[in-house]
């Protein structure tokens, strides 16, 4: 009986390990860059803005380029959204590997 134990407290440090670095490594990358999205698309209104102020563009073209930007960000977050899903279905996998493969080594 002590295997088993042994083998569930094993297999839980090192799960707790395996799904604290891949999430520090997703959280830190979609921080990244979803601080580069926001830099940019400020940077991009900012000089639209300075453009619809010296009146080198009308507001009908502000709009469409805010539209635009819009959509840009849109399609980053429905992106990120991806990526996390196919993170967390890459992270179940391999605690299932992690488990079954301390499991066999139990066994065998």
């Amino acid at each position: 009986m002590s295997t088993l134990n042994d083998l569930i407290n094993t297999t839980g440090d090192e799960a707790k390990e395996f799904i604290k670095k891949d999430l520090l490594e997703l959280i830190q990358g979609a921080k990244s860059e979803a601080e580069t999205v926001v830099k940019e698309t400020g940077n991009k209104i900012e000089k639209w803005l300075e453009l619809k102020i010296n009146n080198e563009i009308d507001s009908d073209e502000l709009e469409a380029l805010l539209n635009a930007r819009r959509r840009t960000v849109r399609q980053f977050l429905n992106t990120q959204e991806i990526a996390a899903k196919a993170r967390y279905e890459k992270m179940t996998v391999g605690l299932i590997d992690l488990v079954l493969n301390k499991a066999l080594d139990a066994i065998l």
